[in-house]
């Protein structure tokens, strides 16, 4: 019972040596440069595309139980709008590690606008940066989990 609780990837207790937690590590690392690359890459297709302001509806978030590797996590979710010749919209989707910092994406996006970048040749297709993305909601989330670096009133 104790270790259905337990988030922690438990395949990581049957490692016995050094060259299994190096190719471990090693996949991990190739995993990580994967992504981060392919939003890079993204980015680099879409930097000549348009922008349109759009705004933020319909924010949740639910908890989603460990999968494979037994971590829980958050998955935020919002639909956006925007307007070019006529009415679009879209869906945006990203994982947070903790409650709090799902709450705080939360709190972060109620009311704002984010940058539809839309393909010239196809004004209903729209995506979103991460990067901007981020930078909307993680000044709220960083205020509401750290009070005491808030400036006090006198």
């Amino acid at each position: 019972m104790f270790l259905a609780s337990f988030s922690f990837p438990l395949f990581l207790l049957f490692l016995r040596n050094k060259w299994e937690i190096a190719f471990i590590a090693g996949a991990l690392a190739v995993w990580g440069a994967i992504q981060f690359g392919r939003e890079k890459l993204r980015v680099y297709r879409t930097r000549n595309w348009p922008k349109a302001t759009g705004t933020v509806s319909n924010i949740r978030s639910r908890k989603v139980d460990g999968g494979a590797n037994g971590v829980d996590y958050f998955k935020v979710t919002f639909d956006f709008t925007w307007r070019v010749a006529q009415d679009h919209t879209g869906t945006y989707k990203f994982n947070c590690t903790s409650e709090e910092m799902a709450a705080g994406a939360v709190a972060g996006l109620q009311e704002r606008s984010v940058s539809v970048h839309y393909k010239p040749s196809d004004e209903s297709k729209g995506i979103l940066w991460e990067d901007e993305v981020w930078d909307i909601w993680w000044e709220t989330y960083w205020a509401m989990s750290h009070p005491e670096a808030q400036p006090t009133s006198q």
